[in-house]
């Protein structure tokens, strides 16, 4: 985690985000005075955006997912191996990479909400803000930093089979968009494999929605166990 916090490259990308979600808030419909809670509302539909749907896979990736060939490029694996053992590096940076997909846009949402908290309920009417819709709106903002995190180690699986930057970067946009493609024009029924209703959850999932988290936990945790195996197989051959 401290590598993290201290990576200049998550700071960008946060800003980053930040940015995108207040460009995707629809200003064109804001008309005062506004109902109660349009600010949530707002912050919601930035989530939505097709600018945060383009922007994950891209985003996600960037900090962390080919930390592995950072390190074995620069010399220093086999000194991060005698400083701890295999299991435990491995643990370090399945979870490093997934944090590093899921922390941009878990630092960045926070603040577009204040953003919108600030610049847009002094212009609602004067009633209770309705706590549903609060909820509604960080459940949307956990979804989409679940999907960065599986973003992020799909990227971190092509980088110990490959072990190229073009494959670790490129192959989770590749994935995702052909996920899109094959939705949209060919399996339009099968929307559990659409990226976007990950996020969105419009289709059923089961009592309360509960369909969408098992799937996204239960998905995040084959691809860090797949990913754990992999980097288990390359540290053998130091």
């Amino acid at each position: 985690m401290k590598e993290l916090v201290r990576d200049k490259s998550i700071r960008g990308l946060t800003l980053f985000c930040l940015l995108a979600l207040v460009l995707a808030i629809p200003v064109y419909e804001i008309k005062a005075p506004l109902a109660a809670g349009s600010f949530i509302s707002y912050f919601e539909t930035a989530l939505q955006s097709q600018v945060i749907l383009f922007l994950l896979p891209i985003v996600s990736v960037l900090p962390a997912g080919a930390v592995y060939i950072r390190d074995s490029s620069s010399g220093f694996l086999k000194l991060y191996i005698l400083k701890m053992n295999r299991i435990t590096y491995i643990q370090k940076k399945t979870l490093q990479i997934y944090l590093g997909g899921c922390l941009p846009f878990f630092v960045s949402g926070p603040a577009a909400l204040l953003l919108c908290f600030l610049f847009l309920y002094p212009l609602e009417q004067k009633n209770a803000v309705s706590w549903n819709e609060l909820a509604n709106a960080l459940q949307t903002l956990l979804r989409v930093c679940l999907v960065g995190g599986i973003q992020a180690e799909i990227s971190g699986i092509f980088a110990a089979v490959f072990q190229n930057y073009y494959m670790a970067y490129g192959m989770p946009f590749v994935c995702y968009y052909l996920l899109v493609i094959l939705k949209e024009r060919y399996l339009t029924d099968m929307y559990a494999m659409y990226p976007a209703e990950w996020i969105c959850c419009k289709q059923s999932w089961g009592a309360g929605g509960s369909g969408i988290w098992m799937f996204l936990l239960l998905f995040s945790l084959a691809l860090m166990l797949l990913h754990g195996l992999l980097l288990y197989e390359r540290l053998q051959e130091i």
